[in-house]
């Protein structure tokens, strides 16, 4: 409360006061005590029920016979003293606080709660609460209570802080809410993950970001909680994850390379030219990974981090494969350059792979596992127009459409909204295909976010369950659990 803005003790204590002014009526009134004393337990217990049965930080309604008269509450908008108080603020602010945030789109959610050797109790929590207004704001408050008992065992303060400062937390109400959607059930109001189908025992991964992608999209995908990106799904996994360190402006150093260098611009590149940067940064990362975990590491190539994976290891060769790495896996990677006669996005860089280096060339000394969705039938729309479609798509059938036309030569194929079925399957790989999986973080042609992709915990069992059967297969099998 000390270290809060003035302002928001100003906005709160005022609003508090106008609202008490305009209810009126007689101060609150404290009912009669039950018990003597409060026992350390009971105490405990009580607070705890206030939070999982009574959701009072949203309802205001708590056990009375926990709380001493004088009992000063304090969080880090505004400080006062006496329960009678506290029931006539509560008296004034209910009706408000029901008609903006209806009790359906609502939660309080403990988190955790201790019983000190003080006395004291500390309870860690989490606010989450959509209020009915045009622009849709978000609560989301995360803070810790302290409650210092008195003589007689009952509450005399309350001390309530938060994870985000007093003015960030007001600014809520006037922020449009980010737009999100759960993961898994109840994940918007803070309900933990599901708990994993597959658990590996501390094997590297190394994370290949797709073209375009940043490395922060494996992490806090589209702004969203930390839980939901693709590292924290692998991690909670036993996965021991690492992300090549792609800076989305990074790629246009592609373009560059591209401009720089007469066989590329002639439809004959490779990726050692125009990419090399990217393979650069990745043999970076995976020998990191080796040095820090003592094992070769498994790497996770989604969208074009796939074939780079595959030009990383073409590169440096057989040996240093051996060394580095037990395996690829890749998410939706487009393994086949376009049809003869058709503009390649890559310039040749794909298909002068394919020729040196085709299919799961180091099969024999490690496993392969190519992953694709099939979510998405293309259907053209008569007058979109192809580049606009990245940014406002008609629909994610039409986006799909003219993907799939400039891949593979036909857009009423079917795939993950990006890359068809067949583009993404690896010849000599394990091949698995998803029913409803989509290409990334987003919903394709929009910014809107997905929970059906193959970096999303919906999915991520569905694929790793492939890669046990991989690393099972090999002549020396590593310690799953299933």
């Amino acid at each position: 409360y000390e270290s809060s803005p003035g302002w928001t003790k100003s906005v709160v204590n005022g609003l508090t006061s106008l609202v008490n002014g305009l209810v009126g009526g007689e101060a609150a009134a404290i009912p009669p005590r039950k018990f003597e004393r409060i026992e350390s337990q009971q105490l405990l217990e009580g607070i705890r029920a206030d939070f999982e049965e009574r959701q009072y930080l949203w309802s205001g309604d708590i056990d009375l016979e926990l709380y001493d008269e004088d009992c000063t509450f304090t969080d880090p908008t505004i400080s006062f003293k006496g329960l009678s108080k506290f029931l006539s603020n509560m008296r004034s602010l209910n009706p408000i606080v029901d008609a903006l945030v209806q009790k359906e789109r609502r939660r309080c959610i403990l988190q955790d709660i201790k019983l000190e050797e003080t006395g004291e109790v500390i309870a860690k929590w989490r606010m989450v609460g959509d209020v009915q207004l045009p622009w849709s704001p978000r609560i989301d408050i995360g803070g810790r209570t302290k409650y210092t008992p008195g003589s007689d065992g009952r509450i005399q303060s309350y001390s309530e802080q938060w994870d985000i400062d007093a003015g960030e937390a007001l600014a809520q109400l006037i922020q449009p809410k980010k737009e999100a959607v759960d993961h898994w059930p109840m994940q918007l109001e803070g309900a933990p993950p599901p708990k994993p189908e597959v658990v590996f025992q501390k094997l590297p991964v190394v994370l290949l970001p797709g073209f375009g992608n940043d490395a922060k999209d494996y992490a806090e995908p589209l702004g969203q909680d930390q839980n939901v990106g693709l590292r924290s799904c692998l991690e909670r996994r036993g996965l021991l994850t690492s992300v090549v360190p792609v800076k989305r402006s990074d790629w246009l150093r592609v373009f560059l390379g591209i401009l720089l260098d007469d066989d590329a611009r002639a439809g004959n590149g490779t990726a050692r030219g125009a990419y090399g940067w990217y393979l650069d940064l990745t043999k970076t990362a995976i020998e990191e990974s080796l040095a820090s975990t003592g094992q070769p590491a498994i790497l996770i190539g989604h969208s074009a981090g796939g074939w780079l994976g595959r030009a990383v290891l073409e590169r440096e060769g057989l040996e240093w494969a051996q060394k580095h790495v037990q395996g690829l896996v890749t998410l939706g990677t487009p393994h086949r350059p376009p049809p003869e006669g058709q503009m390649d996005m890559t310039f040749g860089c794909l298909r002068n792979l394919n020729k040196a280096h085709p299919g799961a060339y180091f099969s024999d000394d490690m496993f392969y596992v190519s992953v694709a969705g099939d979510a998405v039938v293309g259907q053209k729309i008569e007058g979109n127009i192809p580049i606009v479609e990245l940014i406002q798509s008609a629909s994610p059938e039409s986006t799909a459409w003219n993907s799939y036309q400039a891949l593979g030569g036909d857009g009423n194929l079917t795939g993950d909204g990006l890359v068809p079925v067949d583009w993404a399957h690896l010849p000599g790989a394990q091949q698995l295909t998803i029913k409803g999986c989509l290409h990334s973080i987003n919903i394709a042609g929009t910014t809107l976010p997905t929970n059906s992709s193959y970096l999303c915990e919906s999915f991520v069992d569905k694929w790793l369950t492939e890669v046990v059967a991989a690393l099972n297969s090999e002549p020396h099998p590593v310690n799953v659990i299933k």
